[in-house]
């Protein structure tokens, strides 16, 4: 009796967060898709540098330059998700210790439910060693220091 309440909302949670998983990409992929195209018509339609410098001096083209220099999301918000993913995950593991610690269960239940500890644990950890890798990194590649990549000064709009 103890393993089926466990299995089944796990094995349904499970589903659902494969079709959730598949939907946003398929959404962000679409979302790339047309934004592309949009920004490659539209770099098509510029007769010569001069119409392409004079546009870029304009709002909308200092716009333009910094969706294509970003990719969508920041680097600031990928680490922070790891991180907050890897604590979820963490305080999860150690949850399912916990009460195992102080709840009796049959062998098999203990195991299993040890098992999802363990790998909880395991991801988690994994998730906070890569934001901490990752921010590193970033903060190295200039991609992290504090200044915001999306604005597009007029000197960086010229030399293009």
């Amino acid at each position: 009796m103890g393993s089926e309440i466990i299995i089944v909302p796990s094995a349904f949670l499970l589903v659902a967060y494969v079709f959730y998983v598949i939907a946003s990409a398929f959404t962000r992929r679409q979302q790339v898709r047309s934004t592309s195209e949009f920004q490659t018509k539209l770099l098509e339609r510029m007769g010569n540098m001069g119409e392409f410098s004079q546009f870029l001096d304009t709002e909308g083209g200092q716009k333009l330059l910094g969706t294509v220099a970003s990719d969508g999301g920041s680097a600031h918000q990928r680490v922070l998700r790891a991180v907050q993913t890897g604590i979820v995950m963490v305080c999860l593991g150690i949850g399912i210790f916990l009460y195992l610690s102080d709840v009796r269960f049959d062998r098999e239940t203990y195991e299993s439910l040890g098992f999802v500890g363990t790998v909880s644990f395991a991801i988690g950890l994994g998730l906070l060693i890569s934001g901490y890798v990752s921010l590193k990194l970033s903060r190295k590649m200039g991609l992290i220091n504090g200044q915001s990549h999306s604005q597009a000064t007029k000197d960086v709009a010229r030399s293009v």
